[in-house]
């Protein structure tokens, strides 16, 4: 999920990538906020990086709160919003290559391995993710976008490996980073319950970074990734939590019927 506001005609198709159900319990320091994300194949994800940052907005608007504990079916989430309420910043947990956690049918962590014609890397960052890297990033015409996704993508994401299935993620290093500099890695996600690609997606996000690390194809803890949707800040330690940060924008409201059929 991650782009619940993108138009259509952005995406391809209609409505939004995810539907976000929430709570807010006030009398808890921070302020907790329960978040459930329903995809639109009617599946719940575990863990939606960017949906968490929109959460992170959404309750300070109606608190005034910057700090918020958001519990997910992945686990309790610390966020932050900034001064001007423009970024959120949201603890990510720690991304694992264990194969029963992914979970991968193997076991041995499967790095950097060919599956269903695409070399990939699994991790978990709160879900399943595949991660490949490609040469090219966005700038070249024959690199990451020239690659046909909707067609790569769903072989790997219902391969028998991935007995939960697994969201696919292309990336390209355009920039290995450099001192204080970070990182720069360009990036396409198809994801599960979606079942197509999505213009951004922070899971995938962070779990990006996590493999160009183990792979050493990057220097330091800190990359940006660029999703069609827009720059995400990422930070995987060596030990200790993944952070995303993003920028948040309120688009529009409205009020949608219990049943829109």
């Amino acid at each position: 999920a991650g782009n619940g506001g993108v138009p259509a005609s952005a995406t391809g198709r209609p409505g939004a990538d995810g539907v976000l159900f929430l709570s807010i319990q006030e009398a808890f320091n921070p302020t907790r906020v329960v978040m459930t994300l329903v995809q639109p194949d009617g599946s719940t994800a575990s863990m939606c990086g960017n949906g968490a940052r929109v959460v992170a907005r959404w309750a300070h608007d109606r608190t005034g709160d910057r700090e918020f504990m958001i519990d997910t079916q992945a686990g309790t989430r610390h966020a932050s919003v900034n001064a001007d309420a423009t970024a959120a910043t949201i603890e990510m947990g720690e991304p694992t290559f264990d194969p029963a956690r992914v979970p991968v049918d193997r076991d041995e962590p499967l790095i950097d391995e060919s599956v269903a014609g695409l070399t990939v890397t699994a991790v978990y960052t709160g879900v399943p993710h595949a991660v490949a890297f490609v040469d090219g990033g966005r700038d070249d015409p024959e690199g990451i976008d020239a690659i046909d996704l909707e067609s790569v993508a769903p072989p790997v994401r219902h391969a028998d490996v991935f007995p939960a299935g697994a969201n696919v993620n292309l990336a390209a290093v355009v920039d290995a980073g450099a001192g204080d500099d970070p990182a720069v890695i360009d990036q396409r996600t198809f994801e599960r319950g979606v079942e197509g690609e999505t213009q951004s997606c922070g899971t995938g996000a962070v779990a990006i970074v996590a493999v160009a690390r183990r792979l050493g194809l990057i220097d330091g803890a800190s990359a940006v990734t660029r999703p069609p949707g827009g720059e995400l800040s990422i930070t995987v330690p060596d030990d200790g939590h993944a952070t995303l940060t993003g920028a948040v924008a309120h688009e529009f409201s409205g009020t949608l019927p219990a049943d829109p059929r």
